[in-house]
């Protein structure tokens, strides 16, 4: 019989930050179901390049993280300032769109620009309860804006209906300027200081995973390729796939939370039917090795109907290591409701709008390619989101566990806000 005092279901980055911080005061074992550590912070290898899961980057603003992340990367960390854009109405403009909209057609100016001065000279207060997506950008940017970027956009990112979208994740992820920014961003100055990200760090060499890789080195509670297959929180015992049952005291799990309760055998039917009410998007990513690229774009956002994917990047403009020389690393992300799709036909089209924008020139530049699929991406904000979670979290807490991290508390953050709450999830198991 295997025994523990924690089980920590998941070695991402807020399971290892939690074991970080236990290491050496608290018995622990941190349950992986992968051959490596990191969860979606992680990097493969193919054909000389590395990628990553899409674009990971760390955005640091809290003190006891930060000398966290930047003691485990050491020397082997940049700080890097954003050059983020937009490409719309076949032009590229600064990020964020609605206070950098001199890229634009005069046209599209003039509606912005008038759109958003009439809303904020006409802005009410916030209606009680949860505000739709769709009613929120019109009441705070305008129709312009909205019609131009914001609906597309987000429509194309979260593949649900922007009338059910709530707003609750939208500090800090959508910046609000003030008309003298609206305006100067139009018709004047650029405005480079407005969003969570103006700068951010990154490794050096060896991609993201080499944060997750640090992290993990000297964690004596880590065990790799052990999945949960079911837990009993009430008797403390979880099943491990191939290994047994593991009897623990304590549980932090950082699993996405629908799957969690799926899989707690004595979970209420109250609690089951909250969590089958939570709702995700799927994310496809297709990363490419590319000749003879000349922009020093970190990434793009693309409104438009006409690209199939709501956002690109260049992974090498962090990195010149992740590519062997003369070439660059792609990134291309595209959003599913969480439906299959054909990649073939996708990559075709990928291609043919990288060339529209002006990305490369030809498809025979690609030398590598590689998709990744994260089935659980983006979580949906609705109105059934904030009913479920009071129900699952009260009864988590009944049975002394914590569901942390951005898919554990269901939530849309940053990797730095994981690993803040991993060391939080230790510090509570250590008071008690």
């Amino acid at each position: 019989m295997f025994k523990t005092d924690t089980l920590i279901i998941g070695g991402g980055l807020a399971g290892l930050a939690a074991a970080q911080a236990l290491q050496g005061k608290k018995d622990y074992l941190v349950a992986e179901r992968e051959s490596r550590p990191g969860g979606l912070a992680a990097t493969l290898k193919k054909g000389g390049f590395q990628f990553d899961y899409s674009g990971h980057l760390l955005h640091l603003r809290w003190p006891e993280t930060t000398r966290l992340i930047l003691g485990a990367l050491g020397s082997n960390c940049a700080r890097i300032k954003r050059d983020a854009r937009i490409f719309a109405h076949k032009s590229w403009t600064p990020y964020p769109f609605q206070a950098n909209l001199s890229g634009m057609p005069a046209r599209v100016k003039a509606e912005c620009v008038s759109g958003f001065l009439a809303a904020f000279n006409a802005r009410k207060p916030a209606p009680d309860g949860a505000e739709a997506f769709s009613a929120w950008t019109r009441r705070v940017f305008g129709e312009g804006i909205s019609r131009h970027f914001m609906l597309p956009y987000n429509a194309k990112l979260w593949q649900y209906p922007l009338g059910r979208l709530t707003t609750e994740w939208c500090a800090p992820f959508v910046p609000l300027p003030r008309p003298e920014e609206v305006i100067e961003g139009a018709y004047g100055k650029k405005s480079e200081g407005l969003g969570y990200n103006t700068v951010f760090h990154y490794p050096k060499t060896g991609g993201i995973g080499t944060l997750a890789n640090a992290l993990a080195r000297g964690l004596d509670g880590l065990r790799l390729g052990l999945e949960a297959e079911s837990v009993n929180l009430k008797k403390g015992v979880a099943n491990i796939r191939h290994f047994g049952p593991i009897h623990f005291r304590r549980l932090i799990n950082t699993s996405p939370l629908d799957e969690f309760i799926a899989s707690a055998e004595d979970a209420p039917v109250a609690v089951r039917r909250a969590a089958a009410r939570l709702r995700h998007n799927t994310v496809y990513v297709l990363n490419l090795g590319v000749k003879g690229v000349q922009s020093d774009m970190h990434w793009g956002y693309f409104p438009g109907a006409e690209f199939p994917f709501y956002r690109a990047g260049i992974a090498t403009n962090f990195s010149k290591a992740l590519a062997p020389r003369g070439c660059a690393s792609f990134y291309i992300e595209l959003a599913t409701s969480g439906a299959a799709l054909d990649l073939a036909s996708s990559e075709a089209a990928i291609l043919k709008g990288l060339k529209a924008c002006g990305l490369i020139k030809s498809a025979s530049q690609v030398v590598e390619r590689l998709w990744l699929k994260i089935p659980c991406a983006y979580v949906v904000y609705n109105r059934e989101r904030a009913e479920a979670l009071p129900v699952i979290f009260d009864w988590l807490k009944s049975r002394k566990a914590q569901s942390i991290g951005r898919y554990g508390n269901w939530k849309y953050s940053f990797m730095e806000e994981s690993v803040k709450e991993g060391l939080e999830a230790a510090r509570n198991i250590l008071r008690r």
